[in-house]
């Protein structure tokens, strides 16, 4: 199963990674963790829970910084598409349409080019799976 991932960058998770980056460069951590909720999670989650934000952007925040960082620049060499081919089991990939971080285009993307099975939650972003 694949699920809200993608096999190669896109404009959009190019520009909200190296967001990302910056913020945590610049010690945006209260900024840094309000987009990220704001990406990863549909508008209706977001203003259901508009509440908790202040509390969130308080409590979350990366652990360890320089580590955050360098994962998030891995994130931008990410580009797996031709060897897509090369896997051998069945595959089922799940995304959502509303996905600010990937897209939702990216999770059709693998579908197409494996040929496989393929549900796209028209109401979900990044974290349907949550």
């Amino acid at each position: 199963m694949a699920a809200v991932t993608l096999s190669k960058n896109n404009d959009t998770v190019k520009k909200v990674i190296n967001n990302w980056i910056n913020m945590t460069e610049q010690g945006n951590m209260k900024e840094l963790v309000a987009d990220m909720a704001e990406k990863m999670y549909t508008d209706s989650y977001v203003k259901k829970y508009k509440l908790f934000m202040p509390l969130l952007t308080i409590l979350q925040k990366p652990k360890n910084v320089p580590r955050f960082i360098t994962l998030a620049k891995a994130c931008l060499t990410c580009n797996a598409y031709d060897e897509l081919e090369k896997i051998q089991c069945p595959v089922f990939v799940i995304g959502g349409l509303q996905d600010k971080v990937t897209s939702g285009e990216a999770s059709i993307e693998i579908a197409e080019k494996l040929g496989c099975k393929c549900f796209i939650y028209e109401d979900l972003g990044h974290a349907a799976y949550e």
